[in-house]
């Protein structure tokens, strides 16, 4: 099995779910009730995000907790999404 950072895990799937339902970092934001900045923080792999914040997020993508830390094999994204 293969390993990564947790980090680097919960911003690849953060970012694909957001991809998929067409969300701009800001407007996860304002439905998360966080900064856009925090949100680029966690796709970027930086910071700290508590279990409480992980399951605001996962909410707000409409997907069960776990799949925001579980390794997954997702398409190869643009560098950029969904950019105003």
């Amino acid at each position: 099995m293969q390993t990564s950072n947790i980090r680097e895990v919960l911003g690849a799937n953060v970012k694909y779910y957001r991809y998929i339902l067409g969300y701009t970092q800001e407007q996860l934001a304002e439905k998360c009730e966080l900064s856009p900045r925090y949100i680029s923080d966690i796709e970027n792999s930086k910071g700290n995000i508590s279990i409480d914040t992980l399951e605001k997020i996962s909410q707000c993508l409409k997907v069960e907790t776990y799949l925001l830390i579980k390794i997954q094999k997702h398409p190869t994204l643009p560098k950029r999404v969904n950019m105003k």
